[in-house]
């Protein structure tokens, strides 16, 4: 029994020697300049994600901005898995927009199969393909216009009153704040009753059961589990492993509790046609509208619902309440900048008659500067990923991308070019004044291109309904905890921010 044991254990051990150096001289092949890997973890730079040491984030920061930063494409590998990293502006161009018919699909999340889990993974927007995909993207995208945002507005208006009640009891109690935490309770809170048609008020009632699943659905620090990031690492580099071991794509509870909110109010919304004017809403109505020119099943059409609204709480709470901490961050450091926006509140405010109207955040447009400026001033985001699905030829390089390889586009030198910015190694809202010419490519936030985000529009409304409600009465100022350097993630946890955003609040007079 032993003996067949260990045989077992010796082939799992050379298996797993093969599958992490089978592809090692994958770049030496093909030219391509890259960094030396080892088993297990493949090159230096992944050994110190996959170790804790930095962030998934910054993977390629670290040979993009040393040894590779003259190169216009260079390579490593993550376990034995070959990346390809463009990090050259006109070429990541091609690779985003002009030659997208190369770089169509982006990296596959999750394995296929089954279970629920397995099914919401396979029909979000971003693991879908081809055909499937333009049909959802362009539903989605409808459901994102100005028209159908300013009909979901009030929703998240009424989270913005939450919001000032809480900041109150606060500022009254001379309490600091986390400007995470409370970012974070206003996009869930936000995210719910303009998605999903669930009206809560979690700062009042933190612990209600939706936050307490959605906090534990994306790993947030204390509801998570510590396995979160090494289950998400493992399903990434090895999903038929991890499907033949039975590993989720998400957590088994969270996502099931999200999932039967979703399908049940839209069963709901289809029986008795009732009309919220939330996403969920909104998406129905673009089903219904697009039937006849749209090829989507009547059988794929729950699944595809249930799957884009999950993927719009997955993809959209981490960044909305990380940017929106970082705009804390970035007031309470350059206060010129907060008094001339306090100063454009007000003006907006005064003229709407007080109301955070949908057409008084339009006329908003040092704020949008301001999220414009936060979004590229040390971005903690440094690279876009595209899947090749067909073979790129690089012409004055002479070297092949081949189809199936994942390609990283490097993006920060873009965002810190003299020629895209006027004033780009400062922290200034005027580099987007359009006087100022900005390099629209170079701004990275929400992507480039067909693959770019979508909801960029919604994710703007919230953030700026938040400011809004924060600012009209309150600023931020420097508090005991508050880090007036750099912020940084926090690699043992999946968008976390070292020691936080703190900052106190001060009554406005």
């Amino acid at each position: 029994m032993w003996i067949e044991i260990l045989i077992l254990i010796g082939l799992l051990c050379l298996w797993f020697y093969h599958y992490c150096t089978k592809q090692f001289d994958e770049f030496k092949r093909r030219g391509i300049p890259y960094a030396k890997p080892s088993f297990p973890f493949g090159s230096k730079n992944a050994k110190q994600a996959l170790m804790g040491e930095i962030s998934f984030f910054d993977t390629e920061k670290l040979l993009a901005d040393n040894e590779f930063k003259d190169e216009k494409v260079f390579g490593y590998f993550m376990m034995g898995q070959p990346t390809v990293v463009i990090n050259d502006e006109e070429l990541a161009k091609k690779v985003l927009i002009k030659d997208f018919d190369h770089f169509t699909d982006l990296r596959p999340m999750g394995y296929d199969g089954k279970s629920k889990d397995a099914q919401i993974m396979m029909n979000m927007g971003a693991n879908l393909k081809g055909e499937k995909w333009k049909n959802v993207r362009s539903i989605t995208s409808a459901a994102f216009s100005s028209g159908k945002l300013k009909i979901m507005h009030p929703h998240i208006v009424k989270c913005g009153e939450h919001l000032e009640g809480y900041i109150q009891k606060i500022v009254d109690k001379g309490e600091e704040i986390e400007a995470r935490d409370i970012a974070s309770i206003f996009t869930i809170d936000s995210m719910a009753t303009s998605g999903y048609g669930l009206e809560l008020n979690s700062f009042d009632d933190p612990e209600n059961t939706f936050r307490k699943m959605a906090l534990t659905l994306v790993g947030a620090p204390g509801y998570g589990s510590a396995m979160d990031m090494a289950r998400a690492v493992f399903i990434m580099t090895a999903p038929s492993l991890a499907k033949l071991l039975g590993v989720p794509n998400f957590p088994t509870k969270p996502c099931l509790f999200l999932s039967d909110i979703i399908e049940r109010t839209y069963r709901h919304r289809i029986k008795t046609g009732e009309k919220r004017n939330d996403i969920i809403g909104v998406i129905v109505e673009e089903m219904k509208a697009t039937e006849s020119s749209i090829d989507i099943k009547e059988e794929e059409k729950e699944i595809l619902m249930v799957s884009q609204a999950f993927m719009l709480f997955m993809a959209g709470f981490d960044t909305i309440s990380i940017s929106l901490s970082l705009v804390i961050h970035k007031l309470v450091i350059y206060q010129e900048v907060q008094e001339k926006l306090l100063a454009e509140i007000d003006s907006v405010l005064e003229e709407a008659g007080g109301e955070v109207s949908y057409e008084a955040l339009q006329e908003m447009k040092y704020m949008d500067r301001v999220l414009q400026e936060c979004g590229r001033y040390k971005n903690l985001l440094t690279s876009h990923e595209r899947l090749c699905t067909k073979d790129y030829f690089i012409p004055d390089m002479n070297i092949t991308i081949p189809k199936g390889r994942m390609v990283k586009v490097y993006f920060t030198p873009f965002q810190t070019k003299e020629e895209n910015f006027k004033n780009p190694h400062q922290f200034d809202p005027d580099n987007f004044i359009p006087e100022h010419k900005p390099n629209k490519f170079a701004y990275m936030n929400f992507g480039q291109g067909p693959r770019a985000c979508p909801a960029q529009r919604y994710a703007q409304l919230v953030q700026k309904i938040f400011l809004v409600h924060l600012l009209k009465n309150h600023r931020p100022v420097a508090s005991a905890k508050s880090n007036l350097g750099d912020i940084q993630l926090d690699p043992n946890g999946i968008f976390a921010i070292k020691g936080g955003v703190w900052c106190k609040l001060e009554k406005r007079i």
